[in-house]
């Protein structure tokens, strides 16, 4: 499928950093950034890959190790799997005493994509077509789509940088939107939970944020499932920290403190019950990313 894109260029950032959003609907908004996937491969100029001890470190007691392998990140072209044109396949490996760059040692192998220095936006309509993994029944596995603050590593770290989590799954029948910022992390009250009724949440959904200067909302399948502004958060004297660049984010953890919170584990891995691990271990467990949008007016 043919698309304008905006690729891993100077001019690229600055027409995706320029460019304010109004309010949703009133202008038709132009498509900026697409990948549906549709190479052989994962196109490095539009994403970089996460690796544990090298370029990223373990968070949220998480216990897999992001790699850069064609095991774990690699593109699906299996028809039967529903996804329009090809889907990037992010793929967990059970490999016990796996070491990173740095010497720690995990047990889970799996896949981190980002797009930090090749595309960043200010403001916008973003979204992605996702499959969750394992009927959506598997506790513990930590899916996610989310954005994060460019200025990470330009003297904003996190929470300071803002957070807005698109989708996570915890291998419940639900999916859940947060934001996360200075004063409010972690156990962030800025979150919602997006239920499937009448609706499996193992199929083919389309998770999206549309963000502007005043608020972030929320929609699965084009229905609105939550909304933050920025008055609500200001009224509490907290910060609003979303009118800075965002960068895009995938990623498969396992186990961890959000998946802890819900289902209590603590063996045989924190967050991740013996029954997930053994799934993970059949090596068919897998999140699928058939593309990923971003528009502006």
């Amino acid at each position: 499928m043919a698309r304008n894109t905006l690729l891993a260029t100077a001019a690229a950032l600055a027409v995706l950093t320029a460019v304010p959003l109004v309010q949703a609907g009133a202008a038709p908004r132009a498509e900026v950034f697409f990948d549906d996937f549709s190479g052989t491969e994962l196109d490095r100029s539009k994403w970089t890959v996460e690796v544990t001890g090298e370029n990223f470190g373990t968070v949220n007691q998480e216990q897999q190790a992001y790699v850069d392998s064609p095991e774990t990140i690699y593109v699906e072209k299996d028809p039967s799997t529903g996804a329009e044109n090809g889907a990037l396949a992010l793929h967990p490996r059970y490999k016990p005493g796996t070491q990173a760059p740095d010497g720690q040692t995990y047990d889970f192998v799996s896949g981190r994509v980002k797009t930090q220095d090749k595309v960043e936006f200010t403001y916008g309509s973003y979204s992605a077509r996702l499959k969750l993994p394992e009927n959506a029944t598997a506790s513990g596995l930590w899916p996610a789509w989310w954005s994060l603050g460019a200025n990470i590593d330009n003297g904003k770290p996190w929470p300071d940088c803002g957070e807005i989590d698109v989708m996570e799954h915890v291998g419940e029948p639900w999916t859940s939107s947060a934001l996360h910022g200075p004063e409010y992390h972690g156990d962030t009250p800025f979150t919602k939970r997006q239920e499937f009724a009448g609706k499996d949440p193992a199929d083919w959904h389309v998770y999206r944020a549309d963000w502007t200067p005043d608020g972030i909302a929320f929609f699965v399948d084009d229905t609105e499932t939550y909304r933050v502004t920025k008055d609500e958060i200001q009224s509490k004297g907290w910060t609003w920290a979303y009118d800075d660049p965002q960068f895009l984010i995938l990623n498969f953890a396992l186990g961890g403190a959000y998946p802890n919170g819900v289902n209590g584990v603590t063996e045989p891995y924190f967050g991740l019950p013996q029954s997930t691990v053994d799934r993970v271990a059949t090596g068919e467990v897998r999140y699928l990313i058939d593309w990923v949008r971003v528009e502006q007016p």
